[in-house]
């Protein structure tokens, strides 16, 4: 079980988010793999034990490449066009992609070529578009 935080300001997008892919993962059968809470980000320093892994909406970038607190969890900033009403079974499977790349361990986590994450065009998961672009 992959347990997912979804993190912005003040809650109400990240908020949003949760509970779409919350439901997604009913409908697609995912329970038993994965989980999504919505923490704050302003709180998640003190809550990254309820997570494997943060994933942070776009608009909070920089506050999150600005925070210079030590994470044991790794963060990622969620692009632009990838928080469009996905399918819970993209972001598990952008979560296991993740916790494999680093190894569980924490900091911001960026896959290659997405440091600008204004420019990713991406909508689906990195290893759908990885599938494609071979």
């Amino acid at each position: 079980m992959i347990r997912i935080a979804i993190c912005c300001g003040e809650g109400f997008a990240s908020g949003f988010l949760s509970r779409h892919l919350a439901e997604s993962t009913v409908k697609e059968h995912l329970q038993e793999q994965v989980s999504f809470i919505f923490i704050p980000y302003f709180q998640l320093y003190e809550r990254q034990d309820e997570a494997d892994i943060a994933m942070l909406m776009p608009h909070i970038e920089p506050m999150a490449k600005e925070d210079k607190k030590e994470y044991h969890i790794p963060l990622y900033i969620i692009p632009f066009k990838v928080v469009i009403m996905p399918p819970a079974a993209d972001y598990l499977s952008d979560a296991e992609y993740i916790l494999e790349e680093t190894g569980g361990k924490g900091g911001l986590f960026y896959f290659p070529g997405e440091e600008k994450t204004a420019f990713v065009n991406r909508i689906g998961s990195r290893r759908k578009w990885e599938a494609a672009h071979k």
